[in-house]
């Protein structure tokens, strides 16, 4: 069955032309990529038509930076609307998967019958830093398993967004991304919808994927020293992820308390009445994010 590739890009034309160079050169190869070029200036529209990639990649230059989800989502349809029906890949262009990574991901996911599959994250030295991630409904909290093991794979409950495979059978059913989220936690989100209409889960975790977390946006920064947007952005996505979730009360809110008291701890006033106002209303986040170079709609 094919696959189409799905490459957000936001003012980094270098690392995701890195990106495609490395599918180009996989085992197994995409048979149709999309690169959604968010924000989109001259200067990166020269870089990619400038590129002889050798496998088949199409651009949506969007005027905003409409987000990770609706950019993701843009491609998704617009493959659809050519009459492709096969897996479709959401693969971070920050990432360089290594030869045999698109290979393995089918693999798994056919032998699974996984609604979504996911591979294994290394650092550029080729440690191990994600793949799957953990939910914690105590504190509405989120983390990442242990290295798995040989074939020994520990609990996750959800596939991070770096390299994301959906089953067409998946994306009928559950359909696109949730766009209320801007950037961060859609692919959570999408795995809890995924699971609750009956798909499971998959971690190919020989299928290896490099990346370079953070580069468009300093989310693994040190700890306080995540920028301004995105931690405000990221505490504000948890709740409303966990909230959309089914996940208890009292764990939401005890979460929320303690990521305000850290800031606070850190003196870090500003970020905590951001977070609490753009938690509280959506009109305010639309307007947050807008300020911040981002384009939002609201969807009630």
């Amino acid at each position: 069955m094919q696959t189409c590739a799905v490459l957000v890009n936001y003012k980094n034309a270098a690392l995701t032309v890195r990106c495609l160079h490395a599918l180009a050169q996989g085992t197994v190869k995409p048979d149709l990529i999309y690169v959604i070029d968010n924000a989109t200036c001259e200067e990166s529209q020269k870089v990619f038509q400038s590129e002889d990639f050798s496998i088949p990649v199409k651009f949506i230059w969007n005027k905003h930076n409409v987000g990770f989800a609706a950019a993701n989502n843009q491609g998704v349809r617009a493959a659809h609307a050519e009459g492709f029906e096969g897996f479709v890949w959401l693969i971070n262009n920050d990432t360089e998967p290594k030869g045999t990574a698109l290979e393995m991901l089918l693999q798994k996911a056919n032998e699974s019958g996984a609604g979504i599959t996911g591979s294994l994250i290394v650092d550029e030295k080729g440690n191990y830093i994600g793949g799957a991630g953990t939910a914690h409904a105590k504190f509405a909290s989120v983390g990442r398993p242990q290295a798995p093991q040989g074939s020994n794979v520990p609990h996750f409950d959800y596939i991070e967004g770096a390299s994301f495979l959906i089953s067409p059978e998946c994306i009928k059913t559950v359909g696109l991304l949730s766009e209320e989220f801007f950037l961060y936690f859609e692919e959570s989100d999408y795995c809890y919808r995924a699971k609750k209409a009956g798909f499971t889960l998959a971690w190919a975790t020989e299928s290896i994927v490099k990346h370079r977390i953070g580069s468009s946006t300093g989310s693994e920064n040190a700890k306080g020293c995540v920028p301004f947007f995105i931690d405000c952005l990221m505490i504000r996505n948890r709740i409303h992820f966990a909230k959309r979730n089914g996940f208890p009360a009292v764990g939401i809110w005890a979460g929320f308390l303690i990521s305000l008291a850290i800031r606070l701890k850190r003196c870090q006033l500003n970020r905590v009445l951001k977070i609490i106002e753009i938690t509280l209303s959506t009109k305010r986040l639309k307007k947050f994010i807008e300020n911040n170079g981002g384009y939002y709609e609201i969807h009630e």
